[in-house]
């Protein structure tokens, strides 16, 4: 079945590479003033950096703006900060060993913008087989579980698979921590984990109920004794907090010294003044007040600063169209989150001693886990980026999408529950991969 699987989501991949190749080469770039990665003007351009950009340049845009340059330059902007390092880190890693091996027929910009696809691509396949794995761990059938990864393949989000973000490393991590969680709770391959899915993203950190339920989980079954099941949880929350505080560190060292020598390009500080960045190496003034805080903490500070992130800020006319890009998730999450709480509130709890449903019910942490994501998707994030984020932090979305397939695909029906979500799967895929290649508004 491995096989199978990867076969299916490399077949995903390819159609999504070739359908942003044309739709980037048969419709002009939309040219919005959002940041754009700095082009070195000394930089020699190949007929092999013309060919990466010809096929892959679609994958570039919005985020992955950041996190290439990231990956090139370093955090050189105060904005960038928001961008965790993890996925930039691993796509500057390939890229040194491709520039090392191809340095006279690639510069490091295609080195970097090929492997962040490859790597994407190649994570996908494995992401894609642990969803697998983990479906047929919680509900043991064949048949959910390859419809499962069917839709995972197709989703909504499927444009940020592919494209230069940690989507989808976020998500691998993220369905892994869940894996081990769900069969023997092995610690340090679980925290390890655990770790690296918050040195991905931020909400990452969110990943850490996974192990704490399962561990007090094991506790009231009297599978652990206490002392031991505080020690793995003590062990789990630190391991998760390092990479959040040696980054903060990093960050820390980054902006808040005066002066601090730094080796930036002309094209680097040039680019700086010209959007009015806050450059790495150089405080002045009021600049970067989260410095002064006891805790420094730059990722509220800049996501507020910046994107204007917080709570209802979203909440305007101008973003109606953003709200509605955002709905078919928000709903249909919403929809099957609180039916299946209230199913477990309303007639389960009064019926059945805790003891039993913590041990029968092993969907529940998952459910609350897509429920508080959904939540926080709809008060305090862009709301647009709803899509991606709950594709690729929770398996909920495809375990209540496969619900609705029918048995077999000869018994499939357009005009029915199922048609809908194929159509919405579908068109998402289809508009959201045309859109984003062409740097049109689908974040």
């Amino acid at each position: 079945m491995t096989e199978k699987v990867t076969k299916l989501a490399l077949v995903s991949r390819v159609f999504v590479m070739v359908l942003q190749l044309l739709a980037n080469k048969l419709i002009p770039d939309h040219k919005p003033d959002v940041f754009r990665a700095p082009l070195q003007t000394d930089e020699r351009i190949t007929w092999l950096d013309k060919t990466i950009t010809f096929a892959l340049n679609g994958f570039r845009h919005w985020d992955g703006e950041y996190f290439l340059h990231i990956a090139e330059y370093g955090y050189t902007y105060e904005n960038t900060l928001a961008f965790y390092p993890l996925y930039p880190m691993m796509v500057k890693s390939g890229a040194y060993g491709v520039n090392f091996v191809l340095g006279n027929f690639m510069n490091m910009r295609s080195c970097c913008l090929l492997v962040g696809v490859v790597l994407n691509v190649a994570l996908f396949c494995k992401a894609a087989n642990i969803l697998y794995a983990l479906t047929q761990r919680i509900f043991n059938d064949l048949n959910k579980s390859w419809n499962v990864v069917l839709l995972f393949c197709f989703n909504p989000a499927s444009i940020f698979f592919t494209a230069a973000y940690s989507e989808t490393i976020f998500c691998l991590l993220s369905l892994y921590v869940m894996l081990e969680c769900s069969c023997q709770i092995r610690v340090v391959r679980a925290g390890a984990a655990l770790a690296f899915s918050v040195a991905a993203r931020s909400n990452g950190l969110v990943n850490l109920g996974f192990p704490i339920y399962f561990l007090v989980r094991k506790f009231i079954l009297k599978q652990s004794t206490l002392v031991r099941t505080l020690m793995k949880v003590l062990f789990c929350v630190l391991l998760s907090l390092a990479p959040l505080t040696f980054f903060n560190f990093y960050a820390f060292r980054q902006f808040c010294g005066i002066d601090k020598p730094s080796n930036h390009s002309e094209t680097i500080v040039s680019y700086a003044r010209e959007r009015k960045y806050v450059l790495s190496g150089y405080r002045y003034g009021e600049q970067s007040p989260w410095c002064d805080d006891s805790f420094p903490f730059p990722y509220s500070y800049i996501q507020s600063h910046y994107w204007h992130v917080g709570f209802l800020k979203y909440y305007q006319w101008k973003q109606i169209p953003n709200f509605m890009l955002a709905s078919p998730i928000l709903l249909f999450m919403l929809w099957h989150c609180v039916k299946y709480l209230y199913n477990f509130l309303a007639t389960l709890l009064p019926k059945y001693p805790l003891f039993y449903l913590v041990k029968e019910y092993k969907t529940l942490p998952y459910i609350i886990h897509a429920f508080a994501l959904t939540l926080f998707c709809l008060f305090f994030v862009h709301i647009q980026i709803s899509t991606r984020l709950l594709c690729s932090a929770t398996p909920c979305i495809y375990w209540f999408a496969s619900d609705y397939m029918p048995k077999s695909f000869d018994k499939f029906e357009l005009r029915s529950k199922a048609g809908l979500i194929f159509l919405w799967f579908g068109s998402y895929v289809f508009v959201g991969t045309v859109m984003f290649s062409n740097n049109l508004p689908w974040t």
